[in-house]
């Protein structure tokens, strides 16, 4: 599903973001991916869903190296990919409904599928009557929520989080992981990227921890390792 083998990310200026970055994801596995500011858990995010490319080794993405996409697939690439960030990216002058529409008016779904999508989505999140709200009259845990479900609108195998629950309080930073534990249950690829360490360390999923760029730990048991 998603594959690192030996990958670099330099930025112009010399700046070494990721260095030799090794591991693999399975379809249906659930990870989180943690480390300090700056150590390259967003850079890593932006190589799976093709907004940066690798300066060597390979990423694949299904089986496919991302290297070799052209910039017009790019957009039929990401449809297998759901992304979540911790500031929503919510349009302020779009309903709750039409946020959650967008990547399906995108790829040019019709009006009747679409609704039938959003409202599905939207009640996955428990939010079905927030649909006419706009992101203002919405909290924050509600806004993130909105987010989720624009991700998983257009059901995309592989889910990314970035810092989905950097704003919440532990309460709602567990319903987010429950979200996240459900979509995982029917066999999405999810990727949490995340500081709180207090909650990976409750949940007892596979921890990919980066530090200046290097992948220092990863939660695999030797058994799992040996299967991948």
């Amino acid at each position: 599903m998603i594959h690192f083998n030996s990958v670099n990310k330099t930025y112009p200026g010399g700046f070494s973001a990721l260095k030799n970055i090794n591991f693999k994801m399975q379809s249906g596995e659930m990870a989180f991916l943690t480390g300090h500011s700056g150590a390259g858990k967003s850079t890593l995010l932006k190589l799976i869903s093709l907004m940066e490319r690798p300066t060597s080794g390979q990423v694949a993405i299904n089986g496919m190296d991302v290297s070799r996409v052209t910039y017009k697939q790019i957009p039929y690439l990401r449809r297998n990919i759901g992304i979540i960030f911790q500031n929503h990216n919510l349009l302020t002058d779009r309903t709750v409904f039409d946020n959650v529409a967008l990547p399906l008016i995108i790829e040019g779904v019709s009006g009747k599928e679409i609704r039938k999508r959003v409202e599905a989505a939207i009640e996955k999140v428990g939010l079905s009557d927030k649909l006419k709200c706009f992101p203002y009259m919405l909290s924050g845990g509600e806004q993130q929520r909105v987010g989720i479900a624009r991700a998983i609108v257009n059901k995309p195998p592989i889910i990314l989080a970035d810092e989905p629950t950097g704003n919440l309080d532990p309460k709602l930073s567990l319903d987010i992981i429950k979200l996240f534990e459900d979509f995982n249950a029917v066999g999405v690829c999810v990727l949490i990227a995340t500081h709180d360490l207090g909650l990976i360390a409750r949940m007892k999923y596979r921890t990919l921890t980066l530090k200046e760029g290097k992948m220092i730990t990863d939660g695999l048991t030797m058994a799992e390792q040996e299967i991948l």
